[in-house]
């Protein structure tokens, strides 16, 4: 590509990814999440007994994040990290009841984002369907480092 950089994909991914998490960190501050924070919760509760290693490596996040993520919401009684009965250098996370209560609002929340954002896909006279699009970004999400 050539010329100016004014609509390249790049410039317009990175935008819409800050605005979006802009108004998904309003959302969940209402119940005392950040869009770093409100993602442990849904793995930890999908997956109960997930390391921090795990959780790290299977999501592509550096693992001093996890680390701090993890102190954040044991300090905000979300989850607790339990020791690996197999692996007694390993701690499992699991959700406290405060943070299985929260999970149902989380969801609510991203639901309502989700709509919100198909809204904003679908009214394009001449984007693809919103399944091509789910998948483009996807595929993009998944682009190996070089």
């Amino acid at each position: 590509m050539s010329g100016s950089r004014e609509n390249s994909i790049h410039k317009w991914l990175l935008i819409a990814g800050r605005q979006v998490s802009r108004q998904l960190d309003r959302q969940l501050a209402r119940i005392g999440l950040s869009t770093s924070q409100y993602f442990y919760i849904l793995k930890i509760h999908d997956h109960p007994g997930l390391t921090q290693k795990a959780l790290g490596e299977t999501e592509f996040i550096d693992p001093s994040n996890v680390t701090r993520a993890v102190k954040q919401l044991i300090g905000q009684g979300l989850i607790e990290r339990r020791q690996n009965l197999q692996d007694k250098r390993a701690y499992q996370l699991v959700l406290t009841a405060k943070g299985k209560a929260i999970y149902p609002q989380i969801l609510q929340i991203l639901d309502a984002e989700e709509v919100a954002l198909t809204k904003i896909v679908t009214a394009q006279k001449d984007s693809s369907d919103r399944q091509n699009f789910v998948n483009s970004l996807h595929s993009m999400s998944r682009i190996p480092d070089k």
